[in-house]
């Protein structure tokens, strides 16, 4: 893109497909073998082709002078390697008319008395089809029509698109060709150039570009394949887990032209990303076993490609009409002494990295870099008419850049009418976060004393009234994610900050309550659930770390387990972070927070992602703190989230050989439940986000439970849930279970027969609630519309303890619930 904005949207999209007959590979072909048996030799051949293909376009400009272009190679499923590029031409050269279309470019069959071999070669490389009605099942058809859109209308002249190819010229004069067993005439022609298919004899599609989407079509990314293996064990058992993939296709001719190194993709001009930083903010890359104060005293440390970018506007007064994205054109960055020297030979683009206006100062000075020239100092660049601004925003407000915004303003001030102190301090904390405002002091500063009408009604002193609304928005921030000091308010004076400096999630999970029976649990637990108690145990007291993954299905008392280790490591003083995928898993441990929140987990991971707080946030300081960390539910989470939790954790606790930093961290879950959901996924894509895909699930200590608590009373049940889950139980061929006899209630249509459903219903409960100190069960009692005046619908619910609700309505239409 930074090319097309320097050189405005490509004027040619040529695609070159290599053809398995060409000559080059045929003659070094054995009797018998096929191009498909030799793909060094197709990747060889190929790469030959595509390097002569830039003689004609680049040097004997066949179709014109080339001033920038881009290529991609990409991989057919098949194999055959294929090459797209984009061509921008000189502005003499620009195809402009209908006309110069036709010069160019042709979609009809040519002569065939006149032009044999070209000819012979159209209907070879060049023909689509047939699809349609002609041949429904071709692979180009979706819905029942071709997702290329042939065979095309007939067309007399040519006629330029709009945000669009055009449309060629395709004349009705008769001429047609037998391909593969049908007679097709124009309307099946692709678009080619006469001179460069005669010259490589294979599939060249040359197109003319109406906008800049074809950018995006060239990087639309590699192949991918879902497939799955069936290869059961030495029981006959088939892991379903390991069933699917999803996985890279990699082709043999693909596999030779990395080995062999041929380029994927190339471009001219080159594009140089240029560094974009605050004062004494740029970042810069040492050796992790330097001595940092080496680092930092190093002369280079204090260098980056803006700062030298400034001196050099200092040293040669002949540069400083050039913007910085425009300065690689004229000088060339020297990586290792950092600096900028004078081009002398090729030529190149700068692009400035992006930024999002959410990141404040940072982005305001991308605008002031991509307008103002010739400034020697960040200084410079906040002097205006020779007003030294107090930001760059200003400064770009000043130079009409950006527009100044009212709107915030206008926001407090119509709700300072009616909102009370405490709503206001809300809704100006909500603006710091969403709003981005220009001066966050002016804001401040004008309606600071609406914010605080309730405290200077008891504190007489000013200075305290200000602190107070301080803490009070600093704590709304907090609750947003964000920190005070992210905003250029006043500092809070530790005088008045009860926290006495003290992060807030340190504070939170410092001061969370347990219930004194939970210390109790221990003594209750079943050996397998005393094994991992104990295995866990150890390892907190230890305090070199492990990974654990607590694996059973529902009823098996993980639960029970959880607030029995949570209650046992912050009885003796330590901290335990209890975290879980879902809400609703979380809420039911004591200080339970899902992990997304607690983490600051990115909604959307990819791999090799980070969480996105910093080494000095307080969740970092937690986390170093912590001496356990439980996530429940984790067989629910894609792996990128977990993996993102232990790369971070690497990161702040300096510990890079050791998983999670040397932390003690419990996994919760059960597989047999519901697995990661993949928006639009394949079978193969749910399964690779599954943790146990994931390189930290061998490092994880499996503890499984299996005894049933909620049925230890009856072991058949137990042992057929069991069955069900883990996919042994017998199916029939559309995988629907049969259901015994034994636990199916016959129904015979009358009135009785509800009344023992219901007392069925309680008897459960009855066996269930001694065993379960936290169980929701819910029974929805439905009646046919003969008896429903005789009946009362009813609803049960069952919550923890032995309180049991009941519900009863006359009739369906009096129910609430909508059941």
């Amino acid at each position: 893109m930074a090319i097309v904005h320097a050189y405005r949207k490509p004027d040619i999209f040529l695609t070159m497909t290599c053809n398995p007959k060409w000559e080059e590979i045929t003659n070094e072909l054995l009797p018998g073998q096929t191009a498909h048996d030799r793909p060094d030799i197709v990747a060889r051949v190929f790469y030959g082709k595509l390097e002569a293909m830039k003689d004609p376009l680049l040097k004997k400009i066949v179709l014109g002078v080339v001033v920038a272009y881009v290529y991609v190679v990409e991989f057919q499923k098949r194999g055959l390697p294929h090459a797209h590029f984009l061509l921008i031409m000189d502005s003499t050269y620009k195809l402009l008319v209908p006309e110069q279309y036709d010069r160019l470019i042709s979609a009809e069959l040519p002569d065939k008395q006149k032009y044999p071999e070209l000819y012979a070669m159209v209907v070879k490389h060049m023909m689509h089809g047939p699809c349609g009605a002609l041949n429904p099942k071709n692979v180009c058809m979706q819905d029942n029509e071709c997702k290329c859109r042939y065979p095309r209308p007939f067309n007399e002249n040519t006629v330029q698109g709009k945000d669009s190819y055009p449309v060629y010229r395709r004349r009705d004069d008769g001429r047609r060709a037998k391909v593969r067993g049908k007679m097709l005439d124009n309307r099946w022609v692709v678009p080619y150039n006469p001179y460069l298919l005669r010259m490589f004899n294979c599939h060249i599609n040359v197109e003319v570009c109406s906008s800049i989407k074809a950018v995006k079509y060239i990087y639309k990314g590699h192949d991918k394949a879902s497939f799955s293996i069936d290869q059961p064990d030495a029981d006959g058992n088939i892991d379903e887990i390991k069933r699917y993939g999803d996985a890279r296709w990699v082709t043999p001719p693909e596999a030779m032209w990395r080995i062999f190194g041929f380029p994927l993709c190339a471009n001219y001009p080159l594009v140089l990303q240029l560094a974009l930083h605050l004062p004494n903010m740029h970042r810069d890359a040492f050796n992790a076993q330097a001595d940092l104060k080496n680092v930092v005293s190093s002369e280079n440390a204090s260098k980056s490609m803006l700062t030298e970018y400034f001196k050099a506007n200092e040293k040669h007064p002949w540069a400083r009409h050039i913007l910085y994205k425009d300065f690689p054109g004229s000088f060339t960055w020297e990586k290792r002494k950092k600096f900028w020297k004078r081009r002398v030979e090729r030529f190149q683009i700068g692009r400035i990295v992006s930024t999002n206006p959410a990141e404040g100062e940072r982005y305001y000075l991308r605008v002031l870099l991509n307008h103002v020239t010739g400034k020697t100092r960040f200084e410079d660049l906040l002097t205006m008419d020779g007003v030294v601004c107090g930001s760059f925003r200003e400064a770009a407000e000043r130079l009409g850049l950006i527009e100044a915004d009212n709107t915030l303003d206008d926001c407090l001030t119509e709700a300072e009418q009616w909102a009370m102190p405490c709503s206001l301090r809300r809704l100006f904390a909500t603006l710091l976060v969403h709003c981005e405002p220009g001066d966050v002091r002016i804001l401040w500063d004008r309606h600071l004393e609406p914010m605080s009408d309730d405290y200077r009604r008891t504190r007489p002193s000013p200075n305290e009234v200000e602190q107070m609304v301080l803490l009070d928005i600093r704590a709304m921030l907090q609750s947003m994610g964000k920190d005070i000091i992210d905003f250029t308010l006043l500092t809070i004076d530790d005088v008045f900050d009860p926290t006495e400096g003290e992060a807030r999630e340190i504070i939170e999970e410092s001061t969370v309550e347990f219930d004194e029976s939970d210390t109790k649990f221990s003594s209750s637990l079943n050996l397998e659930q005393r094994a991992a108690y104990d295995e866990i145990l150890l390892a907190v007291e230890r305090g070199d770390g492990g990974v654990f993954f607590i694996d059973g299905p529902r009823g098996i008392g993980k639960t029970f387990l959880y607030r029995a280790i949570l209650a046992k490591v912050r009885g003796e003083g330590k901290i335990a972070i209890a975290t879980a995928t879902s809400g609703v898993a979380a809420s039911i441990m004591p200080g339970g927070r899902t992990a997304h929140s607690r983490f600051k987990i990115p909604l959307s991971c990819d791999d090799g992602a980070l969480c996105s707080f910093t080494k000095q946030s307080g969740t970092a300081k937690l986390l170093r703190m912590a001496s356990l960390i439980l996530w429940d539910e984790a067989s629910m989470t894609k792996r990128q989230a977990v993996e993102a939790l232990e790369n971070s954790m690497r990161d702040i606790m300096g510990i890079r050989d050791r998983p999670f930093g040397g932390k003690t961290v419990v996994f919760g879950g059960d597989f047999r439940q519901v697995l990661p959901v993949v928006r639009r996924g394949s079978r193969g894509e749910i399964i690779d986000a599954s943790l146990r895909n994931s390189h930290l699930w061998k490092g994880m200590l499996q503890l499984r439970l299996i005894t049933n608590m909620r049925a230890h009373n009856d072991t058949w049940f137990a042992d057929y849930l069991l069955r069900v889950g883990n996919g042994t139980e017998e199916a029939d061929d559309q995988g629907n279970i049969l259901l015994p006899d034994d636990i199916c209630l016959p129904s015979t249509c009358e009135v009785d027969d509800l009344e023992k459903l219901i007392d069925h219903v309680f008897l459960s409960l009855d066996d269930n609630m001694s065993d379960s100190n936290y169980m929701t069960s819910r029974a929805i009692l439905s009646t046919t519309n003969d008896n429903v005046d005789k009946i009362n619908i009813r609803m049960i619910e069952c919550f923890h303890g032995d309180e049991v609700i009941y519900h009863s309505f006359d009739s369906a239409e009096d129910d609430p619930y909508g059941y």
